[in-house]
C-alpha cells in the first residue's frame, strides 16, 4: 500500500474536485492510502462525501499583492499573484507542503494546479504526476508564453516576469533543493496527465501520450427536473457571481426551450424572479453525465468537466467564461465548431443573440456530434484506469 497525496492549490470551483474524485476512488479500491489537500475544504467535503480518506487544508497564499500589471499575460504573472514575488511567503508555503508530505509519508504526489506542492517535492525520491487541465502546466519553453495572444506583448515583459519568478523560487527553496533555471522546470519530472484532447489544450498540442481523453465527472447526483411540455431541453450550469447572470437567465427564459438551471450560489429572490413553466432550477448539483444524455444544448462557464461531458455526448455549447482559463478552453471549443464563446471582457454581451445562433445553426450540433464520434474512446472508466496505472508505475519507478 502506498501513500498518495492529491493536491489542489490554485483555481476555483468544484470542477477540480469532481474530476479528482473518481481517481481517488480507484486508488482507494486498489488498497492505497489517499489524502486530499484541497484549496477549498468546504467544497471538498461535499464532493468527496462518503469516501474514506482524510481531507486537509492545502497550504495557500493568503496575501494579495498590489501594483501587479493587470491582466496577467503568462503563467509567471499568474504565479506572482500567489506568492511568487514574496520570498518569505513562498518559503512558508514550501515548508507547509514539505511538512504535509512528511506527516503523510507521501510516496506519490498527484497535483491538480499545484505548482508549489510540486516544488516542495524537488530533490525527494517520490512519484510525481499532474492531473487536470493542461492550462495548469505551461509547455517547456522560455519564457512561458503569452496566454492572451490577441494582445501584442513585448518579449521583454514575458522574460522579465519569468526571471522575477525564478529568482523568488530560488531564494525560497530549501537548501537541499536544486535551483531552477526556468519557470517550466517547476514541473520537471512529473508524469503529465492532461484531461482532454489536444485540440482543447490552450498552449497547443503537445505529446499525444499526455492526453487522457474527454474525462468528466459529476459534482452531484441530483436528478434532472425538466419543465413539463414538449420541445428541446437546455441545461445551464451557472454561477450567481457571473457579472451578466440576469441577462443570461432572461435569455434562457425567452429561448422557448425547456430550461433547467444549476445555479451555484443562487438566492431565493433570483430563483423566484426567473422561475417559470419553461425554466426550473435544480435543488443541488445534478448528475452531469445523465443531464448530458438528456439535453439538446448547454450553457455554462466553460468548466473543464462540464465541457468534456457535453462534447462526449455531442451537445452544442454556449460558453460564458468568467476568467482566462475558462476562456481559453471556450475559444478552442469554438475553433472546433462545437459551440460559441462570449468573451469575458465584453461589457454588454449579446447572450440572447449568441444563444439563438447556437440553437438555430445546425453546424454547431453537427460538429459536436462528429467530435463525439471521434473522441468516444477512451471511456471515462479507461481514463481513470490509465491514470491509476501511471501513478502506480511512478511509485514503483522511484522504489526501483
Amino acid at each position: 500500500m502506498s501513500h498518495i497525496l492529491i493536491a489542489w492549490e490554485l483555481g476555483t470551483g468544484a470542477g477540480h474536485l469532481a474530476l479528482l474524485r473518481p481517481v481517488a476512488e480507484a486508488l482507494l479500491a486498489r488498497g492505497h492510502h489517499v489524502i486530499l489537500a484541497a484549496r477549498d475544504i468546504g467544497d471538498a467535503g461535499i464532493i468527496f462525501n462518503g469516501l474514506n480518506l482524510p481531507i486537509v487544508q492545502a497550504p495557500i497564499c493568503v496575501k494579495s499583492y498590489k501594483g501587479l500589471a493587470d491582466p496577467p499575460l503568462n503563467f509567471s504573472e499568474i504565479l506572482m499573484r500567489y506568492g511568487y514575488i514574496d520570498q518569505p511567503m513562498l518559503r512558508g508555503l514550501l515548508l507547509g507542503w514539505r511538512g504535509l508530505l512528511d506527516l503523510t509519508g507521501t510516496d506519490c504526489l498527484m497535483a491538480d494546479h499545484a505548482p508549489t506542492a510540486l516544488l516542495a517535492t524537488r530533490g525527494r525520491a517520490m512519484g510525481r504526476a499532474t492531473f487536470g487541465n493542461p492550462f495548469s502546466v505551461p509547455p517547456p519553453i522560455s519564457p512561458t508564453p503569452n496566454m492572451r495572444d490577441w494582445l501584442e506583448v513585448p518579449a521583454q515583459r514575458l522574460q522579465s516576469s519569468d526571471a522575477r519568478v525564478v529568482a523568488t523560487v530560488n531564494s525560497a527553496l530549501p537548501d537541499d533543493s536544486v535551483p531552477i533555471d526556468s519557470v517550466h522546470e517547476i514541473f520537471t519530472g512529473a508524469d503529465h496527465m492532461f484531461v482532454g484532447i489536444p485540440g482543447l489544450d490552450p498552449y497547443g498540442p503537445r505529446g499525444s501520450g499526455q492526453y487522457l481523453g474527454l474525462h468528466s465527472a459529476s459534482s452531484g447526483s441530483a436528478t434532472a427536473d425538466w419543465p413539463d411540455g414538449d420541445g428541446p431541453r437546455l441545461f445551464a450550469y451557472l454561477r450567481m457571481d457571473y457579472p451578466h447572470i440576469d441577462a443570461c437567465l432572461r435569455a434562457l427564459s425567452q429561448s422557448g426551450l425547456r430550461c433547467m438551471v444549476n445555479l451555484v450560489g443562487a438566492n431565493p429572490e433570483v430563483v423566484a424572479r426567473h422561475s417559470s413553466k419553461r425554466l426550473s432550477f435544480s435543488a443541488g448539483y445534478v448528475d452531469i453525465a445523465a443531464v448530458a444524455a438528456q439535453c439538446d444544448a448547454v450553457v455554462c462557464h466553460s468548466g473543464l468537466g462540464t465541457v468534456n461531458a457535453m462534447l462526449r455526448a455531442g451537445k452544442p455549447l454556449l460558453l460564458l467564461p468568467a476568467q482566462l482559463e475558462q476562456f481559453l478552453l471556450a475559444r478552442n471549443v469554438e475553433k472546433l465548431g462545437a459551440g460559441l464563446a462570449v468573451h469575458p471582457e465584453t461589457a454588454v454581451p449579446d447572450i440572447a443573440g449568441a444563444l439563438r445562433r447556437v440553437l438555430n445553426d445546425e453546424s454547431f450540433k453537427n460538429n459536436a456530434l462528429a467530435l463525439a464520434r471521434r473522441c468516444s474512446e477512451p471511456s471515462s472508466e479507461s481514463v481513470i484506469a490509465n491514470a491509476v496505472t501511471r501513478i502506480e508505475a511512478g511509485i514503483k519507478g522511484m522504489a526501483a
